[in-house]
């Protein structure tokens, strides 16, 4: 998709779908217009475009430069007023602020009680829906009317006096709101910024990080904690855990989010996106405390509200719903061993892609590039394989997390070397090499094993067995000392592919996977 600040309305309309459109059209013939209005045929030619083309539009409808300039503006204002009727009884910002709005146009008309009581049931809402801001907003202008007007709430005892503690007390708990949003969203930085702690040195830093940012109120206990200041407390602290490599605190903390919702059960409709995220995230940490039988229960609650046709979600809900639930449906089917579930599965997935049916973010896209590699890997479609990791490596940089990169790139070197391809392997070996010197995320496991097919490529068959007993013993010795290697050896489990290649005798003990399952890779890392 262009992302050109000028292709924007085209944007907007190609993300219309059919009932929105005869919405516009409805909309735009009611307020007088005709079908040979130029802002509706700005829009059919615009319907029509596969991309956008300025140069053909204005040569169709035979404008100069500054009317398709204003015709564009005109056009973008009509399509943004028609969706905000459409979503006007969906989307509850919009509705309290459409009241709020109208209590601004009774006050102008000298209509103050009016104004007040449209505030007033607007105040209810949202205090229901847990609006924090809007409900200051409105308070802020109920005092505004109070102190220049003389109106009959004065005739009620005490009226001023609960207005202005509500004001108070709405004001502090805004701020507490934001201030942990702030540390919710510093700590998460700091992951992306510098990733886990890998030594002493980095847990004290993260550690005397953590501190910094928090803040402390004499007045935070007297205020009632609301659900986002909770929710924010409890994913800030997930994240804290989560770099120092602390998974089942993590975990604990990401359950506390997820109980959040229990309590508050109608806040799974109100915000979507923070459910499935939250399911997610205890997803994928229960896969890191060694906890799998929560993935299948995780999926199935995902899944079930996905398909509740009580709720209703907005395109962006869907499209983040359905993107958790393939990831987690990968995941759960990569854990059980179950490859041919998963390749069915990537099927499905992909076929949506290419249809344009389900078009996540590049970046989500090349963990599901990565998982679909793995299970073709795994199931010995190397060739198939290559084109999922090819795709990965060849994205823009920036797009993909580097120990996600640094994976692909392995696995890679993997799908060669069961090829057969021993010098795109020692050519590949280089690039790779450089790569890991630049990388803070590299793992000694990425070292491990480059080294060992290194040895591997110039050595005959008869000779590879000591390096892979050699290889087998050295990645269980050092994902055994350190948690950062051992969750990198989770998500890329490269003893499965040793065991490969070894007889079932030198496995180690309880460590055999069978003669189904001889190798693969595990579930990715959570994201923002």
């Amino acid at each position: 998709m262009p992302t050109a600040v000028k292709d924007q309305l085209w944007r907007l309309v190609k993300s219309l779908n059919k009932a929105e459109k005869r919405n516009f059209k409805l909309y735009a013939t009611r307020a007088g217009a005709t079908g040979d209005s130029k802002f509706i045929q700005l829009f059919d030619v615009i319907d029509r475009l596969d991309a956008p083309d300025d140069g053909a539009i204005t040569g169709r409808l035979h404008l100069s430069a500054g009317q398709y300039s204003n015709l564009k503006r005109h056009l973008y204002q009509q399509v943004m007023t028609s969706l905000r009727l459409i979503y006007i009884n969906k989307e509850i910002d919009i509705e309290l602020r459409e009241q709020i709005d109208f209590s601004h146009i009774l006050y102008g008309k000298g209509l103050y009680l009016d104004a007040l009581r449209s505030l007033e049931r607007a105040k209810g809402k949202a205090v229901d829906h847990h609006r924090d801001l809007l409900h200051l907003e409105i308070l802020e202008f109920q005092k505004l009317i109070e102190s220049r007007h003389i109106t009959l709430s004065r005739q009620i005892d005490n009226k001023m006096d609960l207005l202005l503690n509500e004001s108070a007390e709405r004001s502090y708990s805004v701020l507490n709101t934001s201030e942990l949003f702030n540390l919710n969203i510093q700590i998460h930085g700091r992951y992306i910024e510098t990733g886990h702690s890998r030594s002493d040195a980095d847990r004290r830093a993260n550690e005397e990080f953590w501190k910094s940012i928090q803040t402390y109120r004499f007045d935070r206990e007297t205020v009632s904690t609301t659900f986002y200041q909770k929710i924010n407390r409890f994913q800030a602290s997930m994240w804290y855990h989560y770099i120092q490599l602390d998974f089942s605190d993590a975990l604990e903390s990401a359950l506390n989010a997820l109980t959040l919702f229990r309590l508050s059960s109608h806040m799974t409709v109100k915000d979507p996106d923070l459910f499935v995220r939250c399911l997610y995230y205890v997803s994928i940490l229960s896969y890191l405390s060694g906890e799998h039988t929560r993935l299948g229960r995780y999926l199935e609650n995902i899944n079930r509200f996905l398909n509740d046709e009580q709720v209703l979600l907005n395109e962006n809900s869907q499209l983040v719903g359905r993107t958790y639930a393939g990831l987690m449906t990968l995941n759960l089917h990569f854990v059980r061993g179950d490859w041919p579930a998963a390749y069915e599965a990537l099927g499905a997935i992909r076929e949506s892609y290419v249809s344009g049916d389900f078009q996540p973010t590049e970046h989500r896209w090349g963990l599901f590039l990565f998982k679909f590699a793995a299970a073709c890997f795994v199931l010995r479609k190397y060739e198939e394989a290559l084109d999922y990791l090819n795709d990965i490596i060849n994205m823009k940089s920036g797009v993909l997390r580097e120990d996600l990169q640094l994976n692909a790139r392995l696995l890679h070197l993997l799908c060669h070397y069961e090829l057969g391809n021993r010098a795109l392997v020692d050519y590949h070996l280089t690039n790779f090499a450089r790569q890991m010197r630049k990388s803070t995320d590299t793992a000694r496991i990425h070292r491990l094993a480059t080294a060992s097919l290194r040895k591997l490529i110039k050595l005959v068959e008869s000779e590879h067995r000591e390096v892979f007993v050699d290889l087998d013993e050295k990645l269980r010795a050092t994902a055994a000392r350190d948690p950062y290697e051992h969750k990198a050896l989770l998500y890329l489990d490269l003893t499965q592919w040793v065991r490969h290649h070894l007889p079932v005798e030198t496995s180690a003990p309880g460590q055999n996977s069978g003669p189904d399952v001889p190798y693969g890779v595990l579930p990715s890392a959570p994201t923002a």
